[in-house]
């Protein structure tokens, strides 16, 4: 699977996730997935290849990146935003790994 497929299915299941979990604005959350996903997948698969092979730490140091992005650009606590990173990208971590199964 090419890079702009995974770039534009995690944007697209991660917005999903956003907007379910906030429920305001879809337009603006859409293009703070695109913005936020543009930033962090390069990183995060740069890192898993060049510099360390351990998925789990990638995760959660994305984990972490991206729920500071959402507390500040949906201006909510720090726990919501957590939260919701913490589910969409265990979302698109599922889906990559199913995808990377069949």
């Amino acid at each position: 699977m090419g890079y702009l497929t995974v770039w534009f299915l995690t944007v697209v299941i991660e917005f999903i996730i956003i907007w379910l979990m906030v429920r305001d604005r879809p337009w603006l959350l859409l293009f703070y997935s695109v913005v936020i996903n543009s930033l962090t997948l390069p990183i995060a698969t740069y890192s898993y290849i060049n510099l360390l092979s351990n998925i789990y730490l990638i995760e959660i140091s994305v984990i972490i990146a991206e729920s500071v992005a959402l507390m500040f650009l949906l201006k909510i606590k720090y726990p919501k935003a957590i939260l919701i990173s913490a589910v969409a990208n265990t979302a698109t971590a599922l889906v990559g790994y199913l995808l990377s199964i069949i």
